[in-house]
């Protein structure tokens, strides 16, 4: 068992950003946007790619199976770019 999740948000234009535990597991995100969106999740600054993803206008969710991807330096939002975006990052 992952544990109980948590979720934290990130909006477009806020900046590179840890999110979140130093070390957890990433189970879902959900993405908001007005226009097409990207964004890249890492494992803490500079780490290893966790997800990539370019989504569509409206609102996308994204789950990862079983027990999630571990993040073993935090969930790091190294890019997101697009309009009027908003990130909700499902941790455990």
């Amino acid at each position: 068992m992952a544990g109980p999740i948590k979720a934290y948000s990130h909006a477009v234009g806020a900046g590179a950003a840890l999110i979140g535990p130093a070390r957890s597991r990433l189970r879902s995100v959900g993405v908001y946007c007005t226009a097409v969106a990207s964004f890249t999740l890492t494992s803490g600054n500079g780490g290893a790619t966790l997800l990539t993803q370019t989504v569509p206008v409206g609102y996308t969710e994204i789950y990862i199976p079983d027990d999630g991807i571990l993040a073993e330096n935090g969930v790091y939002v190294s890019a997101f770019t697009g309009t009027g975006g908003i990130l909700t990052i499902m941790l455990a």
